[in-house]
């Protein structure tokens, strides 16, 4: 008789902590650091520290430190996804070269479906772009590549157990057919992944050319108590209303250790393509 085999289901981790940056203070000294915040200039946008994916297929990320230019290597990440959208940028000419402004694209989308032309206010449906078809990239030296012109990505926002801080993964074009089916695969699980610990990982490959690069991935290691999620939810929620003040620049686009090269990782058009993902709008979310 044929056995079935059945999938092991998801333990509850009841030690996963989100915790606040203040969270168990003296009231008194709260109160002493708020009266001195307030004699800041204030904030607006998202504060978060930056997870980098590795240049020549490298597995450890780079996750950002107190300071900015430190970095602790990380082979594997265990976080809650706290919110997540598609992200899209076109920068002309070659990749890091020019002024500061050069560093900011000249469309972008902060949910791939409307590029926005910050020069002109030109509104532009992504879809029917012609910087978004395939053919359309090329290199440093202006010849053509086989990937897209326009860089289609993906953020990630998680948080870590027992770490006040919001960290950000921006998935880079070649990870973002086999993300986009892993985290459809998770939701369908009936969880929603503001309510599961996943496990971030990177897989050495090559593309069609046999030039390394490092694959994202991501799966699903335990739940959430339902307290910790419901907090997890009410993160999710704020960063959904400001998530579009975070500007996208070439920080996005470029690897860990190489800042001022375009990496040249475009597979065939067959591994390359984007798996067409659910809405974002539309996934069961907390």
């Amino acid at each position: 008789m044929a056995t079935t085999k059945k999938t092991a289901a998801l333990a509850v981790v009841d030690s996963f902590q989100i915790v606040n940056r203040y969270e168990g203070i003296d009231p008194e000294l709260m109160a002493e650091l708020q009266d001195e915040l307030s004699d800041l200039d204030p904030e607006s946008g998202i504060t978060c520290r930056s997870i980098k994916v590795p240049s020549g297929g490298g597995l450890a990320f780079e996750v950002q430190g107190e300071d900015e230019n430190d970095a602790e290597p990380m082979k594997q990440i265990d976080a809650v996804i706290v919110f997540t959208h598609r992200v899209s940028a076109y920068w002309p000419g070659a990749y890091g070269s020019g002024d500061d402004a050069a560093r900011i694209p000249v469309c972008s989308s902060m949910d791939g479906k409307t590029g926005f032309n910050p020069g002109t206010g030109e509104l532009t449906p992504c879809e029917s772009c012609l910087y978004n078809q395939y053919g359309t990239g090329v290199d440093e030296n202006g010849n053509p590549k086989k990937g897209k012109a326009c860089k289609n990505m993906r953020r990630i926002y998680m948080m870590m157990d027992s770490d006040p801080n919001l960290y950000l993964l921006t998935v880079p074009p070649t990870s973002i057919k086999d993300i986009n089916k892993q985290l459809a695969k998770i939701l369908a699980s009936g969880t929603p992944y503001t309510g599961m610990i996943v496990s971030f990982t990177l897989e050495k490959t090559k593309n069609s050319t046999g030039t390394p690069y490092s694959k994202v991935l991501v799966k699903k290691s335990g739940l959430l108590l339902p307290a910790i999620a419901a907090q997890v939810a009410q993160l999710r929620s704020q960063l959904k209303k400001q998530y579009q003040s975070l500007a996208i620049t070439l920080d996005d686009y470029m690897t860990a250790s190489d800042r001022n090269v375009e990496p040249d990782i475009y597979p065939d058009k067959a591994d390359f393509e984007e798996a067409p993902p659910p809405s974002d709008d539309d996934l069961p979310f907390a």
